[in-house]
């Protein structure tokens, strides 16, 4: 499990996330603040009083209640979230080290888009994740309002498993109506947060910083529908300097945040209108199982 230098680490972020939310820093900034050594992402954070934070810091830290933490330093620990310069110093999971092993093995598509989609857009998002689920692949999101909802409702209902990264503690429900579908992804998946347990509700920049670990977690991202500059945006951005694939369902130019689908197919992203063809694209890598049959995704 996680040494103590990451957990406090760990515990520092949680700590400042209040006076992070404060700060004014574009998106990329963020990921820049992240990655500052404790002793400088304090001044950074504008501290009152930085010994007392340290001397709260130095306190025993309370039992986890989750299965699972993983350090930077630890094997399990997954590679492309390493190679972040921004990398959580800890990463809980729900589950078991061995089963979120099983679960990063298995080829796994990062499926994001817009926070107000449209009705077709949720129709899509629902039958790509229900496709890939059932053909074996483990689909990661998000669990915000919009299509990340989508992502794993198609997801647990053709029983796959996927993995949900929270933008507060991973065993709780954010936002809380959706207790259902956190409680149905537990328990035929996970979820996973840079977050110690307790950590709710979540700061608005912890949204930002949670596409960091989806993009690292998935070896392709596909992006559904963007409502302009987005998370999802970013996402696929993180993802392209990992150098994994990037793929996007079509739309109209016209439609919010259309110029940017747009341009990410003019820098060589991959189209694809159903389960079938993300499947063609991963099974370039090797990865044959074919989709249960679904609607096409145009």
């Amino acid at each position: 499990m996680a040494c103590p230098a990451c957990r406090r680490r760990s515990a520092l972020i949680a700590e400042l996330a209040p006076a992070i939310s404060q700060l004014s820093f574009t998106r990329h900034g963020l990921h820049r603040l992240l990655s500052l050594p404790n002793a400088r992402l304090i001044r950074a954070a504008k501290v009152e009083n930085p010994r007392a934070l340290w001397r709260r810091l130095q306190l025993p830290l309370p039992t986890d209640t989750v299965p699972t933490a993983l350090c930077r330093h630890e094997p399990l620990y997954p590679a492309a979230l390493a190679q972040l310069p921004s990398a959580p110093a800890v990463l809980y999971a729900t589950c078991t080290p061995a089963r979120l092993r099983e679960l990063l093995t298995a080829p796994t598509v990062a499926i994001v888009g817009s926070l107000r989609p449209t009705h077709h857009a949720r129709r899509i998002t629902t039958a790509l994740a229900g496709g890939l689920a059932s053909a074996g692949v483990t689909v990661v999101s998000g669990m915000n309002a919009g299509l990340e909802e989508n992502v794993h409702k198609g997801a647990t209902r053709a029983r796959g498993h996927p993995i949900a990264v929270m933008a507060a503690s991973p065993e709780l429900p954010y936002p809380s109506r959706q207790h259902h579908l956190h409680r149905r992804v537990l328990a035929r998946g996970a979820a996973v947060s840079e977050f110690p347990p307790g950590f709710c509700p979540p700061q608005r920049w912890s949204f930002i910083a949670s596409q960091r670990i989806i993009a690292a977690l998935a070896g392709l991202v596909v992006l559904v529908e963007v409502g302009g500059p987005s998370c999802a945006l970013l996402t696929a951005q993180i993802a392209a300097d990992l150098g994994q694939d990037i793929a996007v369902v079509p739309g109209r130019v016209t439609d919010p945040g259309g110029k940017w689908i747009f341009e990410l197919l003019r820098d060589g992203a991959h189209p694809v209108a159903r389960a079938s063809d993300v499947l063609e694209l991963l099974g370039e890598r090797g990865y044959v199982r074919e989709a249960a049959a679904e609607p096409a995704a145009v």
